[in-house]
């Protein structure tokens, strides 16, 4: 019985230990992203907070289809506009389509502003 105790803490410790975390400059670029956009559009907390979450999502699905892969510009293109097309269709679930489009814009001037 205690082995199996034992057992059981260390492979749910070791399981834990894979859990990966979403990086801290992913979770600053969603932020600084969702703020720009929300400061300009005026949004409420809410919308903030939806904003954020989806912008937070993108980020982390391309950080993980990209990077360490070695993937041609044409590969991450083909990522970069799947992502595009996704997170416009999870914007458009909580906000109007003129407001998706205007978010879409600010979001390509705000990333035109901030790249690396």
């Amino acid at each position: 019985m205690k082995k199996l105790v034992i057992l059981v803490l260390f492979l749910s410790f070791s399981l834990n230990s894979y859990a990966q975390k979403t990086p801290t400059y992913v979770i600053k670029r969603a932020t600084l992203a969702s703020e720009s956009i929300s400061s300009k559009m005026s949004f409420n907390e809410t919308q903030k907070k939806d904003l954020y979450t989806i912008l937070l999502d993108k980020y982390d699905s391309n950080r993980k289809s990209i990077k360490g892969k070695g993937l041609s510009q044409e590969e991450r293109q083909k990522i970069y506009k799947a992502s595009f097309n996704e997170t416009k269709k999870y914007l458009s679930e909580k906000f109007s389509m003129k407001d998706v489009n205007m978010i879409n814009k600010l979001h390509r001037e705000w990333q035109k502003n901030n790249k690396k």
